[in-house]
């Protein structure tokens, strides 16, 4: 595996293999987001705090960030966690709500995102 694949920082197609243990369905927004927005945001400090993960950033986003708007505001320097997230929800949850009126039902969980 190169570099280039190690670090995924976004990707808004899932894996096939991943739906389909899913049933190709959604997660529930409010838990997984709030989850996976927590999680994107420690990546994100990480990014601009250690210079090695900088160093793998720089040489993979322009492969796995394929959307202006995930460069150009999401992953800039200086965003707080409400202004990350706010980003974030403002630019996924159209897709999501796309994927639903589509048709895509709500996976059940069998574990809490507490």
């Amino acid at each position: 595996m190169n570099k280039n694949s190690t670090l995924s920082f976004y990707n808004s197609h899932a894996e096939d293999s991943l739906n389909s243990t899913k049933s190709n369905r959604l997660p529930k927004w409010d838990p997984f987001f709030k989850r996976f927005a927590g999680n994107q945001y420690l990546l994100y400090g990480l990014i601009h705090e250690k210079e090695g993960i900088h160093k793998l950033y720089e040489a993979c986003y322009r492969d796995n960030l394929h959307s202006i708007w995930a460069v150009a505001e999401l992953y800039r320097k200086g965003n707080t966690k409400e202004e990350f997230c706010g980003i974030l929800e403002k630019n996924m949850r159209p897709v999501y709500d796309s994927a639903r009126r589509q048709g895509y039902e709500v996976w059940i969980y069998l574990f809490s995102f507490k």
